[in-house]
């Protein structure tokens, strides 16, 4: 079985933290690790060897990072233009053995169960032996509106996908015993995937085909084409397969899976507990409840303030309450509307 980590994305909801040229994935503050290592780290007892797909700026760094863990057995796909993950895992699939197993994750979602999960993969395998495609659904622990959710039924058979919902749906999927979140990680053979990207994606799949027989092979990267790439419809993996394909099966796991894709502040202090410790020189007078980082050892001193989120970085500072920390997806509009070249 192959891990195949997709490190698309630049984790702009974690700005100022995470930019364009050192996204969320590869932060370093996991205990002096990132995402992508503990994601890498966290499967490579399940898995034989990584497929790691990205663009020219995140290879260099993924390629980087592994050898800091003395990860061997990895292969690299080099996107020249991001065509979302139908064209990522289509990709991929072309480039490994059309038996081969192929668990996909993102590489930037935290699990603190590992055991827990592992036994939540094993159980994927054995389907995705039998020919289905597998998606992991978790259990939703609170009505979050920055996640998909998958609609289960019988025998988890997948009954529908819905997009992110508003804060009243979310709360009514929550109620619900058959509703789960799209965690965005899938198993399943390579040729069962083709086989039905081609089925319900046919524009995707020739395009993908002939961007791989174009590919540059060097050494243990593979690298294509801007001009090929750029021919490839943009779209994902759920709206292309998952949500049209019969032979898709949930693995459900449980809360204690303790999983988040860390998509903005709130979800990134509770789970790493940095409401006050995230910060070499603090002092607080009646203060309660606020999530400070700073890449610097300055003073920070904060009188009479509770429930804040304060992000200081060496050319920005970002200061939200809590509970708004998906509205920063707003600021980074109005930096791309001016151009900004602090993304």
């Amino acid at each position: 079985m192959i891990n195949l980590i997709l490190c698309g994305g630049n984790g702009t909801r974690l700005w100022p933290l995470s930019k364009e040229n050192m996204p969320k994935q590869f932060i370093k503050i996991f205990n002096n690790q990132s995402l992508f290592q503990i994601t890498a780290k966290r499967n490579h007892e399940l898995c034989d060897s990584r497929l790691i797909v990205s663009n020219e700026k995140q290879y260099l760094l993924a390629k980087d990072q592994l050898l800091d863990l003395n990860i061997e057995n990895n292969q690299f796909l080099v996107e020249s233009i991001a065509r979302n993950t139908a064209a990522a895992i289509t990709l991929a699939c072309l480039s490994v053995d059309p038996e081969e197993l192929l668990l996909v994750t993102p590489s930037d979602h935290f699990i603190k169960d590992i055991k827990s999960y592992k036994e939540s993969i094993i159980k994927g395998k054995k389907l995705a032996e039998e020919g289905f495609i597998v998606t992991f659904g978790i259990k939703p622990t609170y009505p979050e509106t920055g996640f998909g959710y998958i609609e289960s039924e019988y025998n988890f058979n997948i009954k529908a996908f819905h997009e992110k919902p508003d804060l009243l749906t979310a709360k009514n999927y929550i109620l619900s015993e058959h509703f789960y979140w799209n965690s965005g990680m899938f198993l399943f053979k390579a040729k069962v995937l083709l086989g039905e990207i081609k089925k319900h994606s046919k524009d995707i799949y020739e395009e993908c085909v002939y961007t791989y027989n174009n590919k540059t092979v060097n050494n243990n990267t593979i690298k294509f084409n801007f001009d090929d790439m750029i021919n490839i419809r943009n779209s994902s993996i759920d709206y292309e397969v998952m949500e049209k394909s019969s032979i898709i099966k949930l693995v459900p796991t449980g809360d204690e899976l303790g999983w988040s894709d860390l998509g903005s502040f709130d979800s990134l202090s509770n789970y790493l507990s940095l409401t006050k410790t995230d910060c070499d020189n603090l002092v607080l007078i009646n203060s309660e409840n606020n999530y400070i980082h700073t890449t610097n050892h300055k003073l920070v001193a904060m009188i009479d303030i509770d429930d804040l989120i304060v992000i200081d970085t060496k050319d920005s500072l970002l200061i939200v309450r809590k509970g708004s920390s998906q509205k920063v997806k707003d600021i980074i509009d109005k930096l791309k509307t001016n151009k900004s070249h602090l993304l």
